[in-house]
């Protein structure tokens, strides 16, 4: 039971997913009146791919808290792996919780509160203010 509150199962983030898309039109409304057709086109594709990029990144599946600062990464992708790193910190923005590791290849974790069930997110939150 005690290792049952360890392990912190994201699922995929809608209100991150929305807000990205609330900023990309923000975006591209602005410049669309700032720029020319042309320089409007370029930000357009660069935008594009830029967000394209971001989605093909792995995704974390799973993150479990080992003991003291140790924690564990399950990243899923065409090859799931799993990671150990070291936290750095930990800092709340109250919508997503940051993680910060040292000697894993994707050095932060953003976490939304809607990847997580609202008792792993109580949990969560309590072990950013320990922290």
């Amino acid at each position: 039971m005690y290792t049952a509150k360890r392990i912190f199962e994201l699922q995929s983030s809608r209100f991150s997913l929305g807000l990205q898309l609330f900023c990309f039109l923000g975006f591209n409304i602005l410049l669309y009146q700032l720029l020319s057709a042309f320089l409007w086109l370029v930000c357009l594709l660069i935008m594009g791919w830029a967000g394209w990029s971001a989605l093909n990144k792995p995704k974390i599946n799973q993150i479990e808290y080992l003991c003291d600062d140790d924690w564990s990464i399950r990243f899923d992708g065409v090859e799931p792996n799993i990671e150990q790193g070291k936290l750095l910190k930990i800092v709340d923005h109250h919508l997503y919780i940051v993680l910060h590791f040292s000697n894993i290849e994707s050095k932060t974790c953003v976490i939304w509160w809607d990847q997580l069930s609202l008792n792993q997110w109580k949990m969560l939150k309590l072990l950013s203010k320990i922290a």
